[in-house]
Order: C-alpha cells, then structure tokens, then sequence
C-alpha cells in the first residue's frame, strides 16, 4: 500500500527528516550551551574550588559555594535555578534576589572592574534573557540595568 502522497515507501529517511534531526541535534547543543568547536568540560562552566576571596551570595553569611536565591517563590523554578546556577559561577559570589517575577538584582560588594561587571551583565542577560527576566547588576552602590544595556 503507498502511503497517503500516493508514493511507494522504500524504508530510506527522507532528505527533510535527516535535515529535521540535524536542526534538533543543533539545537539541543546550543540550548545545553555545547558547541562543535571542541570539547566543553562543567569545569570549565562551574569551578570546582571556590577562592577564599569569595563574599556575598549565601544569606547565612558564610561562604559555602552555595547560593541562595532571596525571592525565589516570586518566580518560575527554571529561572531561580538558573539565576543560582550562573551565581555560582562568578568569583566573587553574588547575592541573587528576585524582586518580582521578572526581575532579578545580582548584587556584589564594592571592588568589581568595569570590565568585570560588563562580562558579569553579559552572561546573566545571556543565561536569563530566554526565561523573559530582567536582570540588574548591582555593585556596591551603583546599581544598572543590565538588560537595557545589552539590548541597547
């Protein structure tokens, strides 16, 4: 029996289902943040070590290695894990608070570079910008809207 296009099936994937697979096989690494230059290690996303310099982050005041997300009943599980998840990747530890259901502040104490805090807006426009949340970079004092920046 042919199939409903009223063309005899041979068993061969077509060229638009192997194109299929490739899209989803490319998506599947870019979403899971792999890349087909080279190898990617979680050592080279989250450290091993947390430096003894670290400060911030964790609300009992100890530096654990350990974030906790102030808010994080405000907002979707996915965006409070992934706030937590890129926290803990910086040196130093920021504090994380959600102060709505969309915006998160990422607060780190005086002593940041400018560059520092750029490459740190970067990144957590980059992790958070998918889940529709809006992210402030705080440091020290100052306080910036990191998302207004990075979409110009």
């Amino acid at each position: 029996m042919a199939p409903l296009g009223g063309q005899p099936h041979d068993g061969a994937m077509t060229t638009s289902a192997l194109r299929l697979f490739a899209i989803a096989g490319a998506l599947t690494m870019a979403l899971t943040g792999c890349s087909t230059a080279g190898p990617v290690t979680t050592d080279d996303i989250l450290p091993d070590v947390v430096d003894a310099g670290d400060t911030g982050g964790d609300a009992s005041g100890e530096n654990d290695g350990e974030v906790t997300v102030i808010g994080e009943d405000l907002t979707s599980t996915t965006a409070a894990l992934l706030a937590k998840v890129y926290a803990e990747g910086r040196d130093p530890i920021p504090t994380v608070e959600f102060l709505d259901a969309t915006t998160v502040r990422f607060a780190w104490p005086a002593g940041l570079t400018e560059q520092q805090a750029l490459d740190n807006c970067q990144i957590a426009y980059g992790a958070l910008s998918g889940e529709g949340i809006r992210v402030l970079i705080a440091v020290g004092d100052a306080e910036a809207d990191c998302t207004a920046e990075v979409e110009g």
